[in-house]
């Protein structure tokens, strides 16, 4: 699988790729390399997106609207940390929960995340089965968990500009704002061309 790249195994446990971790390359900039003559991409070198909460919560709520008896996805940021809380109901009955989210990922239209810590009603552990119904009740290939690891995986690709190719290097937590810093990335216009 594809998503499996962003992630390395050893010892059977799960741990971030050092070189992954957003650790500051002290080397200088390089040179882009030579464009194809029939190249129509934009490159860019460093990007830093910043979401505020408000921001998160609505895109939280557009994943949200294509799984059934999910409610009330809410994304909170804190310094270090983010968070969801969220209300699913299995067997008709409304289940509260919250989780940490840690060791965030973006690779190939897929983003990734530890899930550190999972409650229900504040103090309940959520178990596995709870997280893989969701995944059964979300739209096909939009979700994929790894209970193992504790990772879940979002597809994007429904959203993202086709052609574009961006590589997260290092995730931000502050007080009500996330932000994303990518490193060299590019986009094809080609298929926007064609549009005009």
């Amino acid at each position: 699988m594809a998503v499996l790249a962003i992630f390395a195994k050893r010892s059977g446990k799960w741990r971030p790729d050092p070189l992954q971790l957003g650790v500051e390359s002290k080397a200088s900039a390089k040179p882009l390399p030579p464009e194809p003559p029939d190249d129509l991409r934009v490159r860019w070198r460093g990007l830093a997106l910043t979401f505020d909460e408000r921001t998160l919560n609505r895109l939280a709520e557009r994943v949200a609207e294509r799984i059934p008896d999910l409610q009330d996805l809410r994304i909170h940021v804190q310094p270090g940390e983010l968070s969801a809380t969220l209300v699913v109901h299995r067997f008709g009955v409304p289940l509260s929960a919250k989780a940490t989210l840690s060791q965030l990922r973006l690779k190939d239209c897929f983003v990734a995340f530890v899930l550190d810590k999972l409650q229900a009603l504040s103090f309940i552990p959520i178990p596995d089965q709870l997280l893989s119904y969701l995944v059964q009740k979300a739209p096909r290939g939009l979700l994929t968990y790894y209970p193992d690891d504790r990772i879940m995986v979002v597809n994007l690709s429904p959203w993202m500009p086709p052609g574009i190719d961006l590589s997260l290097e290092r995730t931000v937590f502050e007080d009500g704002a996330l932000t994303l810093e990518f490193g060299d990335g590019s986009y094809d216009l080609e298929s926007l061309l064609q549009q005009g």
